[in-house]
């Protein structure tokens, strides 16, 4: 029965570090859309293209330009859609419609939730830790969500500043798993937290529902 708690206790910790970017995102406040993290790395990525490619300054200015027109082109449809489904919905239908989608979407994240659960179950009891090893997990996931609700209550300046205490956060509980865990299993922990469909050798059995793990989930924040 403890080791049943230990391990139950120790789900949400790891878990944790696979939907915390989507947490990070979330709390981020609104603003430029072209400031966002991921629109930054898709630049840095398409300037490190053009540079390959042999691209000169001009011709890149110019294809900056056509993605800004069609993100603002984007945008305004965006709007044109939503004016045309409020003019169709009367009131209490798009009530209705957004609680019915809330409802569909907090099914598909405690199925996807579920099913990565029994997945890290079956890994972490294909590792035979004695009890010692999984009070540590335990003890390790218990500071790590300390020091995350510590992080959520925190104000910060900007996006930025936050992602690195987060960072921060994450390296340390990396580094103290790395003092508990083998290097194999710290890799097994990885690959499954990336790869919905990823199993631990040995267990071929499908997950509950067959459902993919969280799209949010960040292949190299595990």
């Amino acid at each position: 029965m403890i080791r049943l708690t230990t391990r139950k206790l120790l789900m949400p910790a790891l878990l944790a570090i696979a939907i915390a970017p989507l947490s990070l995102a979330a709390s981020a406040a609104p603003g430029d859309e072209s400031r966002h993290p991921w629109n930054e790395r898709h630049q840095e990525q398409r300037q490190a293209l053009y540079e390959r490619a042999g691209i000169d300054e001009a011709t890149r200015a110019a294809l900056e330009e056509a993605h800004a027109e069609h993100r603002e082109a984007q945008r305004e449809l965006r709007e044109q859609h939503h004016e045309r489904v409020n003019d169709i919905l009367g009131e209490e239908q798009h009530e209705a419609l957004k609680a019915a989608m809330r409802e569909m979407h907090e099914e598909r994240h405690a199925e996807r939730r579920q099913a990565m659960q029994e997945r890290l179950d079956a890994l972490i009891d294909s590792w035979g830790l004695d009890e010692a090893e999984r009070q540590a997990l335990h003890d390790a996931r218990e500071a790590m969500m300390a020091d995350a609700r510590e992080l959520r209550d925190q104000e910060f300046d900007n996006r930025e500043d936050r992602r690195a205490a987060w960072l921060e956060i994450r390296d340390e509980h990396r580094a103290a798993l790395a003092e508990i865990l083998t290097d194999e299993q710290l890799a097994e922990l990885r690959e499954i937290m990336k790869s919905p469909h990823a199993h631990h050798k040995g267990h071929h059995q499908e997950p509950h529902g067959g459902h993919h793990a969280p799209e949010h989930q960040a292949n190299d924040d595990a």
